[in-house]
């Protein structure tokens, strides 16, 4: 190890001891495995081993007594020059200062090189020059640069998403938003905290952001995500408004596990107003096909109910001229005057009920479901065939157990089909003019779900009409529309269940149809 010019005082008269030492400090200088330098304050190499030599890929020679600048990629030669001057001006010459430096490529398709440098000013030196040791850290910085470019694809894809995505931790604290979730909040007058999104609380920016009914979805939100975060689901998926004063929009939220080993949780929120949108034109579209087919449904009944009704009408006149007569006597005969007025006022609540069942009936559906028991729909049905099947002589009778069945449904809607059914079973008996003439309604809970059966003793279905039985304007009916069992099926289907057609075993007729039964939240 050679002294740096202008450093030392001689040692031709020193002990040999001493040389010895020296010698062997000299050797472990230029043999040591890590890198050795010392520099003047301007940059230019003193001193330099092996070891720091490969590290800037130039022999040892053509290094000493040049500027170190020379080998540092030139985006750092200005700092390494402020970093020079900075050792050198240290008091304190015990200190080391850290500093890291881009080695000059070798050529375009050379590796990146960095090292770390840690040095202090020579302690009994001229002042002027430092001693330094350097690091390599090529491979932390290879490492460094592959996390952030991993990061920045995974923020890419992220961005081109058009689903709104927030990644957050256990807390629920957000890490990353992508650049639909950075849109949304400025389109939507959102603060620079919710725009940028990292660091928020999750939930109470999802809580914030709700619009209708807050409180509530906020807290099936809450629970949700924190039953994926501790890997009790394996997703979590929430439908819910979010509306404005100028529009209304509807999104789907899905949380899925970050998996991978990582814990945490992808939050995605889909704009899905334009299908729910679909879903409500459907919806009335639908209705509008079921309000036709009910009135179809009303000239099968309207003879039968002109007959039933005119048995009140005609004791209505009759005890009308009862009661009359009764006020005109003399003396007043009271109590038969009361049972005449009593017997008016009875036939006079059957006819209504019989008028309000079919104003009930034909009226437009509201679109909405509600709880109810699927055996009461059926005997609401039954009552208004009821006058049509007295009338064709057709027998009717329900089955069911002493549990109610519950669902939600459109009652009005489940009635038609009812209606549907019933209708069409009694017109077959009696276009068959069967001797046995009965319809049996049979309702329960089967694998899970509310089953109603109908069955008749008709003629049942040809192979080739069982085919297309449920077609637009398939009838067997000369005054028929071909609507009755479509509409029926697409009601059911809408309702989430199931309707099929079948020969029965014995002859006959035999139609299906499912719901799901309806369990209200404290019993699922």
């Amino acid at each position: 190890m050679a002294e740096p010019t202008g450093i030392g005082t001689g040692r031709d008269g020193a002990d040999p001891g001493v040389q010895s030492v020296q010698q062997a400090l000299s050797l472990l200088f230029d043999q040591a495995p890590m890198g050795y330098m010392a520099l003047k304050e301007d940059g230019r190499v003193l001193e330099i081993n092996d070891a720091a030599a490969t590290l800037f890929a130039v022999a040892r020679e053509r290094l000493l007594g040049q500027p170190l600048t020379k080998h540092v990629a030139p985006w750092h030669q200005d700092r390494l020059r402020s970093y020079l001057r900075d050792v050198c001006a240290i008091i304190d010459r015990s200190e080391w200062l850290r500093h890291v430096l881009d080695l000059r490529p070798e050529g375009p398709d050379a590796p990146p090189r960095r090292v770390r440098l840690y040095s202090r000013p020579y302690p009994s030196a001229v002042h002027g020059w430092c001693l330094t040791v350097l690091v390599d850290s090529s491979a932390e910085a290879r490492a460094e640069s592959a996390r952030r470019e991993s990061e920045l694809l995974q923020q890419a894809v992220l961005d081109a998403l058009s689903a709104m995505i927030a990644v957050i931790d256990p807390a629920g604290r957000i890490t990353a938003v992508n650049e639909a979730w950075r849109r949304f909040a400025r389109e939507n007058g959102g603060s620079l905290e919710l725009e940028a999104g990292v660091g928020l609380d999750y939930l109470q920016t999802c809580r914030d952001a709700l619009v209708t009914d807050a409180d509530e979805l906020a807290d099936r939100a809450r629970e949700g995500i924190g039953a994926v975060l501790a890997g009790e689901r394996s997703e979590f998926v929430l439908e819910y408004p979010c509306h404005s004063a100028n529009r209304q929009r509807w999104f789907l939220m899905t949380v899925t596990p970050l998996g991978s080993g990582r814990v945490g949780a992808v939050v995605a929120h889909v704009d899905i107003s334009e299908r729910v949108r679909m879903e409500q034109e459907a919806r009335v579209h639908r209705e509008e096909a079921a309000h036709a087919a009910r009135l179809s449904s009303v000239t099968v009944l309207a003879a039968s109910l002109v007959h039933e009704l005119s048995q009140p009408l005609a004791a209505v006149n009759l005890f009308g001229e009862s009661v009359a007569t009764l006020a005109r006597s003399d003396p007043l005969d009271r109590p038969r005057l009361l049972a005449a007025a009593d017997e008016l006022r009875e036939q006079v609540a059957r006819a209504v009920g019989i008028l309000d069942g079919l104003r009930r009936f034909m009226r437009r559906g509201e679109l909405q479901t509600e709880p109810c028991a699927l055996e009461e729909r059926i005997e609401q049905a039954m009552g208004l065939v009821g006058p049509l099947a007295r009338r064709k002589r057709v027998r009717i009778s329900l089955e069911h157990g002493d549990e109610s069945i519950p669902v939600k449904v459109n009652p009005l809607q489940i009635e038609q089909v009812l209606v549907n059914l019933l209708c069409n079973a009694i017109e077959a008996i009696d276009r068959g003019d069967c001797k046995t003439r009965r319809v049996h309604i049979r309702a329960e809970i089967l694998d899970g779900e509310a089953r109603v059966t109908v069955t008749d003793t008709g003629p049942g279905f040809s192979p080739e009409w069982l085919a297309r039985v449920f077609d637009v304007f398939e009838t067997e009916k000369e005054s028929g529309m071909g609507m009755g069992l479509a509409v029926s099926r697409t009601i059911v289907e809408a309702h989430g269940g199931r309707l099929w057609a079948e020969s029965g075993p014995e002859g006959g007729a035999l139609l299906t149809f499912t719901l799901p039964v309806h369990r209200p939240e404290g019993e699922r």
